[in-house]
């Protein structure tokens, strides 16, 4: 296929098709249809790659001419209104200084857009300001509360901490995390996420908190979930080895599971037994920027085995190229992987 000219008018469309693309990447509800069809438009040809990336680039350089502007509209002096100046020109000054500041703020916006579209998927930048404690992609913390109970907050999680003369309240806004509760009768230790509140029956349990999902995990004794409106009458008690998957509307599905599997990521591992390459890649891109596309439906499907290191997803995905030969597409934050 020959070279194509700046003004060629498939040069353009293909621009077009490469912002089209970088705007729906961004988007909370990408269907796996999608995410398929780009990862086909990307091997079709070499200069999709490249009209992605260039797309990419130039709205990084917009964000930063958008933050000049600003800067240049916010900082201009107001006009002197001199007599010797006819009101006619005065008019031209006013509108000329309306134009530079809508200026600004078309570019701000531009700005506001660029930043929308470019963020880590992973962001949840007002949960995480709101938070009392937060951790970033990668990264796991480990907190002692007042009252002596331990949490670990496991990757991309923000949590607020709410002691009162009644209940000890944490609120889950997003994320995963390892609750050691301190006993006290006196004030029962609860973590609401999202449409569920999880009281602690005894000492150690996991939340995660996805989306409208919510999974708790039991390690030791139990746990009493409760979706909002319902009395701890009506609640699901959760033993040790079990797991409840939930979602509003739903009854919540109780599962007995292997705790050792479970538990794997306090040690910063993710262990996969005879799992679609699906679960493992959606399991590590909670650990990175950006996201990891598979290119073909079959290889989605394919079964894996093994003990994969959180610290460095990519190092695990260079492990699957040398493993299955899968091909891995870096472009920026995105990667395509492919046979």
């Amino acid at each position: 296929m020959p070279p194509m000219t700046r003004n060629d008018p498939s040069a353009l469309d293909l621009k077009r098709q490469a912002v089209r693309w970088l705007v729906r990447l961004r988007s909370d509800d990408l269907s796996e249809a999608e995410t398929l069809a780009f990862a086909e438009w990307l091997s079709q040809d070499y200069r999709h790659s490249e009209a992605f990336a260039a797309a990419e680039n130039t709205l990084n350089e917009m964000a930063v001419v958008a933050t000049h502007s600003e800067k240049l509209a916010v900082t201009l002096p107001p006009q002197t209104v001199s007599p010797t100046h006819p009101p006619e020109r005065r008019s031209r000054q006013a509108a000329r200084g309306r134009y530079w500041l809508g200026s600004g703020l078309a570019m701000a916006a531009v700005w506001l857009l660029a930043v929308l579209t470019i963020m880590p998927r992973q962001s949840h930048l007002l949960a995480d300001y709101f938070s009392d404690y937060h951790t970033g992609t990668g990264e796991q913390r480990q907190l002692e509360l007042a009252d002596g109970s331990h949490l670990l907050l496991n990757t991309n999680t923000a949590i607020s901490v709410d002691f009162n003369a009644d209940v000890r309240q944490i609120v889950l806004h997003h994320g995963q995390a390892r609750f050691q509760v301190a006993a006290d009768a006196a004030h029962p230790f609860q973590v609401q996420a999202g449409n569920l509140n999880v009281r602690a029956l005894g000492t150690v349990f996991d939340v995660y908190q996805s989306g409208s999902q919510t999974q708790v995990i039991v390690e030791e004794h139990a746990v009493l979930a409760m979706p909002a409106g319902r009395q701890a009458a009506d609640g699901i008690r959760i033993e040790q080895g079990q797991q409840l998957s939930y979602r509003p509307g739903q009854t919540g599905a109780l599962a007995t599971i292997d705790l050792e599997l479970a538990q794997a990521w306090q040690q910063r591992q993710l262990i996969v037994s005879d799992r679609p390459l699906a679960d493992l890649v959606n399991e590590l891109e909670r650990y990175r920027l950006g996201r990891i596309y598979i290119a073909d439906e079959t290889l989605k499907q394919q079964h894996v085995t093994g003990v994969f290191p959180l610290d460095n997803p990519d190092v695990v995905l260079e492990t699957l190229h040398k493993v299955l030969g899968i091909r891995a597409t870096h472009l920026g934050p995105w990667v395509v992987l492919q046979r």
